[in-house]
């Protein structure tokens, strides 16, 4: 059986064969990502010697792991900017849109109030949940569209935001779960 040919090294767009965008083609990055996993999956190397092995599980491991950031649009978008030189840097730098700061904590003490809602939790925690999607789904769309006019920082401190609000989501999520518990 022959060697891997694709080099790891390459990022995950030229990986794929796709234009470097947030606006991923999804069915042709499905259809790359199916080519990929038939043709490194590491069983297709069980019988091969330990060098063919060790590289076909490389490749399919980062096949595997360009997939899961392409697929998903906040990881798609951190990986993009990463790719122009920007770290998001949600890590060290704590500055923040102070009326961003003051909309997430009005939303954090509302999933906070709905554990006390009785009755009108589930219609409460369904508005803010419609509430932070709305927000995520126009953050998303602002910041492809600053990443693909090369406005780094905004799309850094939009993509920050978004982390956000995927985080809250989540949490509002673990909230339904009790409800419906």
């Amino acid at each position: 059986m022959n060697a891997p040919q694709p080099d790891v090294r390459q990022n995950f767009f030229e990986l794929f064969e796709l234009p470097v965008s947030c606006s991923v083609d999804r069915v042709a990055l499905r259809s790359k990502y199916m080519t990929l996993q038939r043709q490194f999956h590491p069983d297709r190397y069980a019988a091969a010697d330990e060098q063919h092995r060790r590289v076909a599980a490389q490749i399919a491991a980062r096949v595997n792991e360009a997939h899961d950031t392409l697929i998903n649009p906040l990881k798609c978008a951190e990986y993009c900017l990463t790719l122009q030189g920007v770290d998001v840097g949600a890590e060290t730098d704590s500055s923040m849109d102070p009326q961003f700061l003051m909309e997430q904590m009005e939303w954090r003490e509302t999933l906070e109030d709905i554990n006390d809602a009785g009755d009108d939790a589930e219609r409460q925690l369904e508005s803010l949940r419609e509430d932070i999607r709305s927000t995520i789904e126009t953050i998303s769309k602002d910041t492809r569209a600053h990443l693909d006019a090369n406005e780094v920082v905004v799309a850094r401190d939009l993509i920050r935001k978004w982390q956000f609000l995927v985080k809250i989501d989540k949490e509002a999520q673990a909230v339904a779960a009790k409800l419906d518990a």
